[in-house]
């Protein structure tokens, strides 16, 4: 499945694209009991683990993320070589009151040619359990914001559009398989969870090889085409051992900590991003981040 030139010219112009069929319902089933089996057999791991970089630490979230479903859309907007430079999972519990605000990825750091992002749907998405809401045409500038702190990591603050028009908001439903792709610098968020269904989405960001981030170095798995440029740390693939993804993981956020969704380092500030309680990033401390954080979008 690829964009047609209609879908192209509205992600141009919107700064999104949704409701592209991407996995079979088998195939988004497969991955959704993955999630669920670790989740039932590492409780105490999933909310740092399904955190920043999961692609590292999971095999089959990185073939998720290196899906043709997914990546041939993508390269149809950013180019024929694609990074994936992060996936994280979104999860919604029943009844959440999480309400995350109005924001853009790219505010902090920005990064040209702008990334996209994809919201890959495990679950139904809908208005009752919070989908995915949008701002159109905001994608082209990074609006005014203000920085609030971030649950979990005390030494990072997140930023939020100061005066969005939430009158001309679009919710994006979506169906087990579907995504959304859109800019980075498109304003989104997502209201309460008021369903008695959990809404489990991973999202994917996806990065041209060309590009530069404004502040620091990121990294990246290249899942097509090739890197002519190094602009982006390369990451491995992980495999099948998940302690030694994790500690894979480690070393890569460790020696690249700045991107869109980690924002910059403050002066003088040690690496600071979730992981298993009681390990420290180098030169720094643990943070231990719990699994009601993972529903911020």
């Amino acid at each position: 499945m690829t964009l047609t030139p209609a879908q192209c010219d509205q992600f141009a112009r919107d700064g999104y694209v949704t409701r592209v069929p991407a996995l079979t319902r088998a195939e988004v089933a497969d991955f959704l009991a993955l999630t669920e089996r670790f989740e039932r057999e590492h409780p105490a791991d999933a909310g740092w683990a399904f955190d920043i970089k999961c692609n590292l630490l999971f095999d089959w979230v990185y073939a998720n993320g290196a899906h043709p479903g997914i990546v041939e859309p993508v390269a149809r907007l950013i180019g024929a070589d694609v990074l994936l430079t992060d996936s994280v999972f979104r999860i919604k519990e029943p009844g959440s009151a999480v309400n995350y605000g109005w924001h853009q990825d790219a505010a902090r750091i920005r990064v040209e040619p702008c990334p996209v992002i994809v919201y890959m749907a495990f679950t139904e998405a809908t208005e009752e359990n919070g989908c995915l809401a949008v701002i159109p045409g905001t994608h082209t500038d990074v609006a005014p914001f203000d920085l609030v702190s971030n649950p979990g990591q005390p030494n990072r603050r997140v930023a939020r559009v100061r005066a969005p028009a939430v009158e001309r908001a679009v919710p994006l439903p979506l169906e087990p398989g579907e995504i959304t792709i859109f800019s980075a610098n498109l304003m989104h968020g997502s209201p309460a969870n008021r369903a008695r269904t959990r809404r489990i989405a991973v999202l994917h960001d996806y990065t041209a090889p060309r590009a530069r981030q404004s502040l620091g170095k990121g990294s990246g798995q290249l899942v097509r085409g090739t890197d002519r440029f190094g602009h982006f740390g390369a990451e491995p693939v992980p495999g099948p051992d998940f302690e030694a993804n994790a500690a894979a993981r480690r070393r890569v956020l460790n020696a690249y900590p700045e991107n869109i969704l980690m924002g910059p380092l403050e002066p003088g500030a040690a690496p600071d991003f979730p992981d298993r309680p009681g390990i420290a990033p180098a030169g720094g401390r643990a943070t231990g981040k719990t699994a009601t954080n993972l529903a911020t979008l």
